[in-house]
């Protein structure tokens, strides 16, 4: 039984104020994301008041994007993909990268530190596009987060972490965990976790941040989400160690890694091919995040090599395709000569490579290295438990997804059809082996697992469809509530935000003030100088009017000359502030229309909501009058009604 993290030390610790946390915008992402009705148009305007953030957010989603498909290129677009929950914690991370660069601790590598989490988050994504045990972009934010307990202590104690990091830097045996716990208390396993716990992260994915560096730990069930999980995370950090190690240490941990990926599910042509793309993704990202990367290791050669030190010989690099169009390999645990030479001769003439094994312990080794598609196994009676032991083993692997196993039993022998039932094999075979029948009944096996490919094809078609219709109705979603001249939030929009931030006002007692944004003589512009040139102004006046509003305030076209700004916990007074800031800008601001110079002014009523108001439609009533009144009385100025009436 996995036990609770303990907060109490670390609630002790965030209050001393310390911890790393997340600035600027960040924290108003955060805000936002945390609300039920956020809209994605709202929280794409805070996003962009960070333009890093922006490069870097779609970014991420490209990474989810197939290679074939057209590349994101918005922020809108960025976060139908990615949603709001990823966006959350990828704010969170990237905010702790800007801020947290560089510390007072000496002993602590902070360049080393980001390259080696920035690799961990890449390969986390693309682990996930293959074993799906998470949303990709929420394991990109957990690979990046998942050292943050190191982080952290850095921060904390960085005089202290800093002489225990040498200490272990001089005596390599030494427990970096026993050494951390006696010295604060805590570590940076349980700290990290509590700090993801803190800031929303599901726990779920919490707790393969907390056991990934001793997996065995927690004993999850082999094959359990929360198993893989943790396993996905053991293999992303070891390909940031092999990018990182110098070159002579790349073969010695290819190895484990492939064995990892097999174990995943994941056949070497198709690892060596993620590990090229993190390689690739690694120096892109690098440049965006002005961090150090260096030139990705050669992960085909590399693959190679390891494979034959491990006795994978039947899949030659880049042979994935062939692969996927028919079966490749076959591991027999057939320990009677003759039928065993019967059948590698039959396997081999239907151009299969045999793997021969002696034992089940060997063959749980050879089938994880080798990853066959068919596995025979001969019933005796003599040994019939280790032959079922091993045919379980394979049921609770990932990998017995991809594979038969057929039993090879003596004919008429009730015990053996009894075993070959508990065992659970997929299909079986009767002694003796004949020349005709088994060449047609292998035919039958090799037809069916054909069959299986092309239904795993199908489906992982239909989920890649399913997935890019969801991202193709997000976007109709939100082009039906975007206006096309000017990119703002449309009519359908505005409304749709007044009524939720006119019942979150008033559910907490909250302010809210608008204001209703008229531009002065655009009529006059479209007659004079023709609709062309007032639509380059009127795209031009609302980028100004976005730039001199808060972060917070909801800016949106009407129609026609009219835009309503939305400002949420905001009296009266600083709703005037902000409207006379706008104002100014508007009224300093020449558009460059390319032709005849011109001059914007804009008419501005202003209302705040009042206990007596029975609708959302009665506040933009009052600030409509209030923009009609300034018009009267000489345009661009701003009027509130409600303190001319105080």
């Amino acid at each position: 039984m996995v036990q609770p993290i303990d907060m109490k030390r670390f609630a002790q610790l965030k209050a001393a104020g310390e911890l790393p946390s997340p600035r600027g915008v960040a924290i108003a992402i955060i805000r936002l994301t945390q609300s039920n009705n956020v809209s994605m148009a709202e929280l794409a305007r805070v996003i962009k008041g960070d333009p890093a953030f922006v490069g870097r957010l779609v970014k991420a989603a490209n990474g989810l994007v197939a290679e074939n498909r057209r590349a994101v290129v918005s922020v809108q677009e960025a976060l139908m993909v990615l949603g709001l929950p990823a966006v959350r914690t990828m704010a969170l991370g990237f905010s702790l990268l800007s801020h947290y660069r560089k510390g007072g601790c000496a002993g602590f590598d902070y360049g080393h530190f980001w390259s080696s989490s920035l690799l961990m988050a890449i390969s986390m994504q693309a682990l996930m596009l293959r074993v799906r045990l998470a949303a990709p972009d929420d394991a990109f934010s957990l690979g990046l987060l998942a050292r943050v307990g190191e982080l952290a202590l850095a921060t904390l104690y960085p005089d202290a972490f800093s002489r225990l990091l040498n200490d272990i830097g001089r005596n390599p045996g030494l427990q970096q965990v026993s050494l951390e716990d006696q010295a604060f208390a805590t570590n940076h396993r349980e700290l990290g976790a509590a700090m993801l716990t803190d800031w929303g992260v599901p726990d779920v994915l919490v707790q393969p941040v907390r056991f990934h560096e001793c997996p065995e730990v927690p004993g999850y069930a082999e094959g359990s989400r929360e198993h893989g999980l943790v396993q996905c995370l053991v293999l992303s950090r070891a390909i940031a160690q092999l990018c990182l190690a110098a070159e002579s240490e790349h073969e010695r941990l290819m190895g484990p890694m492939l064995r990892l990926s097999s174990r995943l599910g994941i056949g070497r042509s198709d690892f060596i091919a993620l590990c090229e793309r993190v390689g690739r993704e690694w120096g892109e990202w690098g440049k965006l995040l002005q961090l150090r990367t260096e030139a990705a290791p050669r992960f085909g050669e590399l693959g190679n090599r390891a494979a034959v030190a491990v006795g994978d010989r039947g899949e030659p690099a880049g042979s994935g395709e062939a692969e996927e169009a028919r079966p490749s390999k076959a591991l027999l645990l057939v320990p009677e000569e003759q039928c065993r030479h019967a059948l590698r001769a039959a396997l081999e003439a239907a151009g299969l490579a045999v793997c021969e094994v002696s034992s089940a312990r060997l063959a749980i080794e050879m089938a994880i290295d080798v990853q066959p598609q068919l596995v025979f196994v001969q019933w005796q009676r003599e040994a019939g438990d280790e032959g079922q032991a091993f045919v379980r083993d394979l049921h609770d692997m990932r990998l017995r997804r991809s594979l038969q196993v057929v039993a090879v039993l003596p004919d008429n022998d009730d015990d053996a059809l009894r075993w070959l039932s508990e065992a659970g094999a997929d299909d079986y075979l009767l002694l003796p082996l004949g020349g005709v029948a088994l060449k047609a009944r292998l035919q039958v096996l090799l037809k069916m697992l054909g069959l299986q490919l092309e239904l795993e094809r199908e489906r992982e078609e239909l989920r890649n469809f399913a997935a890019e219709l969801a991202i193709s109705n997000r976007r109709l979603q939100e082009a039906a509530l975007t206006d096309p001249l000017t990119g703002l939030p449309n009519r359908r929009h505005a409304l749709e935000a007044m009524q939720v931030e006119w019942a979150s006002s008033i559910r907490h007692s909250r302010t809210l003030a608008v204001m209703i944004v008229d531009l002065d003589e655009l009529k006059a512009i479209n007659d004079t100088h023709g609709h062309d040139v007032g639509d380059i102004a009127l795209r031009q006046v609302s980028e100004v009017l976005r730039r001199a509003l808060r972060a917070q305030d909801i800016l949106c076209r009407m129609g026609g000359d009219e835009f309503l700004v939305i400002c949420p916990d905001t009296d009266l007074a600083a709703v005037v502030v902000v409207a006379q800031r706008l104002r100014a800008a508007v009224e300093a601001f020449e558009p460059d229309t390319g032709g005849p110079q011109l001059r914007m002014t804009v008419s501005v009523g202003v209302a705040i909501r009042e206990p007596g108001m029975p609708g959302f439609n009665s506040l933009v009533k009052l600030a409509d009058q209030g923009a009609y009144a300034a018009k009267e009385t000489g345009r661009n100025r701003v009027i509130a009604l409600q303190a001319a009436g105080a």
